[in-house]
C-alpha cells in the first residue's frame, strides 16, 4: 500500500471519529430541558409544512409542543442553576417559571384558536409564543 492512500485512510478515519465524538458530546450536553424544548421547536415548526386548513392537524402539533412545555417546567434553564446561591438567583428562577407559565398559556390558547379555526387569532398567539420565545431566550440561554 503506498503512504499517500495509508495517510488519506488515516485522515478520513479521524474525521470519522472527530464527528462522532462531537455528535455524542451534542447529546450529553443536551439537558433534560433542552431536549424537550426541541420537542417544542420541532412541534412548531411543523405547522409551517401542514395545510393552512388542516386545523385538526394544527391543534395536534401545538398539542404536542404544548405538552412539552408542560414537561420542561419541571427542570431549570443551566444558566440559572450556575447561578450564585442568593436573592438574584431566586428571582431568576421565579421568573423563569413565569416564562414558563406564560408560554403554556399561550400554546393553550393557540389549540383552541386552531380548534375554533380562527386564523386571526392563530396569527396574534403565535406572535404571543414568538414573543415570549424571545424573551425567554434572551433571559436564560446563551444563544
Amino acid at each position: 500500500m503506498n503512504i499517500k492512500k495509508v495517510r488519506l485512510f488515516l485522515g478520513a478515519l479521524a474525521l470519522g471519529f472527530i464527528g462522532t465524538a462531537s455528535a455524542i458530546a451534542a447529546d450529553e450536553e443536551d439537558t433534560p430541558m433542552t431536549k424537550e424544548m426541541k420537542e417544542i421547536s420541532s412541534s412548531l415548526k411543523s405547522l409551517r409544512k401542514i395545510d393552512k386548513s388542516d386545523y385538526a392537524a394544527g391543534a395536534a402539533a401545538v398539542r404536542k409542543a404544548h405538552e412539552a412545555t408542560l414537561r420542561s417546567m419541571a427542570y431549570s434553564p443551566a444558566l440559572v442553576k450556575e447561578m450564585a446561591d442568593g436573592a438574584e438567583k431566586e428571582i431568576a428562577l421565579a421568573d423563569s417559571r413565569r416564562l414558563m407559565g406564560l408560554t403554556y398559556a399561550a400554546l393553550c390558547e393557540l389549540e383552541v384558536a386552531y380548534l375554533k379555526k380562527d386564523d386571526k387569532l392563530i396569527g396574534e398567539l403565535a406572535q404571543k409564543w414568538k414573543d415570549l420565545k424571545k424573551e425567554g431566550h434572551k433571559a436564560y440561554t446563551d444563544d
